[in-house]
């Protein structure tokens, strides 16, 4: 055989080697990685991969109480996968939401003059996420507890009526509580309940602070801006749950989409009064409360917010105006 014969073999048998080699390992890696078997598919089609179990000497035999712990595990799971309530959800947007019959109906109630007159509103800033409010706001915390036992020798001011609320604002200080008074526009800072009663019977004897002869142990703070709290307390009334803090979301979103966020702040407030309209939304200043406030009408709210405008078809009344008696509903 020639030398260049013997070459022409030599490089054949070299090519045939590689291909058959190559061909081994594609068939290799092929079985081991995309073996459908060694994957799991989740929920968003990402595969994942699922641990191969390893090989023991002396494997655990399907007894009776293993398969009893089997099936205890399936139904434990089965019990902790959330369980669909479309009926549920359902039924509390018909009933609360804001498509409810007391807000779709060509005859429902008009909310104007749908409050009472009254000229101060006082605010606590109890930093108590709404959700959590119990349905009497005042047992929540024994602090709140001994705030509404002061506010009770006060509830009657011969000068002016007045409103107080609780609201999710958080305190300064944890130990005590912060109070935001309308029309004066101030924030009572960390008062406890003896400084409370003292600015309270303040008020007793004065229309309005005047810093020269207000208590000075009580600090005070000059408010600026828009303020609008919207009734949240999901405990006194679903409707104002289910509505509020939608509202109370969708409000503070195109506000800050509009650039607004340092001149409109938004809060959840406990209960106004009128759960039949929710949601109810207050305006400070002047003191304008809405009802029937829908996400639709979140763009009129911002705008009347900063006009000072009133919506009439959504207006309940203003603070520190006289407002007409109303006749009572059999609706609630």
């Amino acid at each position: 055989m020639s030398r260049e014969n013997l070459k022409i073999l030599t490089l054949a048998a070299t090519i045939g080697f590689s291909v058959a080699v190559t061909t081994l390992l594609f068939r290799y890696y092929s079985n081991k990685n995309n073996s459908l078997s060694s994957f799991d598919v989740d929920e968003n089609n990402t595969a994942t991969p699922k641990p191969t179990p390893t090989p023991t000497s002396n494997p655990t035999p399907s007894t009776s109480s293993t398969n009893n712990d089997v099936n205890q595990g399936q139904k434990k799971q089965q019990q902790s996968q959330p369980q669909p309530q479309v009926l549920d959800i359902e039924e509390l947007i018909a009933k609360c939401g804001f498509c409810r019959p007391e807000m779709t109906d060509s005859n429902k109630e008009s909310p104007n003059n749908s409050i009472s007159t009254y000229h101060r509103h006082y605010f606590l800033c109890t930093g108590i996420p709404s959700e959590e409010w119990p349905a009497k706001l005042y047992s929540a915390t024994p602090l709140l507890e001994s705030f509404q036992q002061v506010m009770k020798k006060y509830e009657n001011n011969p000068r002016k009526n007045q409103v107080v609320n609780g609201s999710d604002i958080p305190p300064a200080n944890k130990d005590t509580l912060d109070v935001i008074i309308f029309p004066e526009m101030v924030k009572l800072v960390g008062l406890t309940p003896d400084t409370m009663e003292k600015a309270l019977q303040y008020f007793q004897d004065n229309d309005t602070i005047d810093l020269s002869n207000f208590p000075s142990e009580i600090q005070v703070e000059q408010l600026n801006g828009k303020y609008i709290f919207i009734c949240t307390h999901k405990q006194k009334d679903q409707r104002c749950g289910y509505c509020g803090p939608i509202l109370v979301d969708q409000l503070r979103d195109q506000i800050n989409q509009r650039g607004l966020e340092k001149e409109i702040q938004v809060f959840g407030t406990s209960h106004v009064g009128g759960h039949k309209y929710a949601g109810n939304v207050l305006v400070f200043p002047p003191g304008n409360w809405y009802g029937y406030v829908t996400p639709d009408d979140v763009s009129s709210i911002i705008d009347s917010t900063i006009s000072g405008e009133v919506i009439q078809k959504l207006h309940r009344g203003t603070m520190g105006t006289e407002i007409p008696k109303k006749e009572k509903s059999n609706k609630h």
